[in-house]
């Protein structure tokens, strides 16, 4: 056996088998044993069949045999003890006596000549086994040392990949999020109330993640709810209306502050029904139209940047409402629609109401027919626009200077035409000659789209 170095990732009973062989006073134990079983074989065997000198005189002798194998096999420390060892065995009490033909000289280098070639020998062959020795534990060490660098490159790489991988991940997350939001936010840039009350709820999603939350209002002086998401009618009691008199009112409203619960003072003012509240303020007038208010909310999904993010909220959605509600009011003060071939909702109903008591004090009926196209949802607007163009046409060309034609109000799906000063029986008449018109007018692929023509008076319960 031979030294060896230990390699990382081992078992106990393996990395104890490599530490390297077990020794006695720096010999190893093997060698030992090895050379002990020699000797009492060699030994026995002179007693019962030699001539019991220890096979003096046998050329090569047998005692060359451990010495070369231990010298050769672990080193020069086993070889040295290997000849050290055949040495006593062979002179100890196995001196032959000198003769008359031999001096002194003579006589020493005839008992010394073996004992000291089996020195020579085991020094020679042993420091060239410890030569061998050090050359292989060198080049165990580096192999050792290469194989920790491979081990410590392939975790960096596992770690650098995992790193990308969680990178790729985020990045990918942040493009779906900004995606989202980006779709989200262009669901609220709409220039009517309804279409930016629609898309709020996916804007607010997008950006807070909420688990429950609702939108109030402002109404006079009382914050009304006219969305609320996630709540459980049976086990949510959250107020569906705050007025000027509620603390939560004068905060949000008054003095247009965002309420959190993380701070003490506003986990008393929100008294339970809710995580965050703000004011929704219009950015170009700071005018409060109404309040968000996120009743639950994921523990993680609350922090700094979480504020920030429903305050900006806030007042986007405070801004477009804003817009959409100025753009309402501008829009009932109009008198004519978009495209400018109908009058405007607004008008109209100013007008009709006039005709009415005017009627009334003169002596003449008013009365309107309301022409209402079915699947105009299933249109593009530039479709939707022809057909109003259609209809403000046939009215122009079939009717009397006096007839106005109008849009309703209802994003451009439901069309009228007001009569001054003819009865319900002549409107009847009207209502056919002006659905025939409106057929004539229609583009050609749009002549078979439903339209109802209903005839009724003005003013009349």
């Amino acid at each position: 056996m031979s030294e060896s170095t230990l390699e990382p990732g081992l078992d106990p009973g393996t990395a104890a088998a490599q530490a390297g062989p077990r020794r006695i006073l720096g010999l190893r134990r093997v060698a030992l044993v090895e050379l002990a079983l020699f000797f009492l074989v060699a030994l026995g065997l002179d007693a019962m069949v030699g001539a019991g000198l220890r096979f003096d005189g046998v050329q090569p002798h047998p005692f060359w045999i451990p010495v070369l194998l231990l010298a050769i096999q672990y080193g020069t420390n086993e070889g040295v003890l290997a000849a050290v060892v055949a040495s006593v065995a062979l002179r100890l009490g196995n001196v032959p006596e000198q003769l008359i033909s031999q001096d002194f000289y003579q006589y020493l280098f005839t008992i010394s000549r073996e004992p000291i070639l089996w020195l020579v020998a085991a020094v020679l062959f042993g420091e060239l086994r410890m030569r061998q020795i050090r050359e292989r534990d060198e080049l165990r060490a580096g192999l050792d040392l290469a194989r920790r660098e491979s081990d410590a490159i392939t975790r960096s790489y596992r770690q650098l990949k995992s790193v990308k991988e969680s990178l790729e991940t985020r990045v990918a997350g942040q493009l779906r999020t900004v995606f989202t939001l980006y779709q989200a936010a262009r669901a609220i840039d709409k220039l009517d109330e309804g279409e930016v009350m629609l898309g709020v709820a996916d804007l607010v999603r997008s950006v807070m993640r909420p688990e429950k939350f609702s939108l109030f209002l402002l109404n006079n002086d009382v914050l009304e709810s006219v969305t609320n998401e996630g709540w459980d009618d049976e086990d949510d009691s959250y107020a569906r209306w705050f007025d000027h008199s509620s603390q939560l009112f004068e905060t949000v409203v008054g003095r247009q502050r965002i309420l959190c619960v993380a701070r003490a003072e506003d986990e008393r003012i929100l008294k339970g029904e809710g995580v965050l509240a703000g004011p929704l303020v219009s950015d170009d007038t700071g005018e409060v139209v109404g309040m968000l208010k996120i009743e639950s909310l994921g523990f993680l999904d609350l922090g700094v940047n979480s504020l920030e993010n429903f305050r900006i909220l806030c007042e986007w959605i405070g801004t477009a409402l804003a817009k959409a509600r100025q753009f309402r009011e501008l829009n009932e003060q109009r008198l004519y629609s978009g495209d400018g071939s109908l009058y405007s909702s607004g008008f109209i109903d100013r007008q009709a109401i006039f005709l009415a008591n005017l009627g009334r004090r003169l002596g003449f009926e008013t009365t309107t027919v309301t022409i209402r196209p079915q699947g105009l949802s299933r249109l593009s607007a530039d479709r939707r626009a022809e057909v109003a163009s259609a209809i403000g046409r046939a009215v122009r060309q079939g009717l009397r200077d006096t007839d106005m034609a109008c849009d309703v109000g209802q994003h451009g799906m439901v069309f009228g035409v007001v009569l001054p000063g003819t009865p319900m029986d002549r409107a009847q008449l009207v209502s056919e000659r002006l659905e025939a018109s409106v057929r004539k007018s229609l583009p050609a692929d749009l002549t078979d789209l439903p339209i109802t023509f209903t005839a009724q008076k003005v003013g009349a319960e």
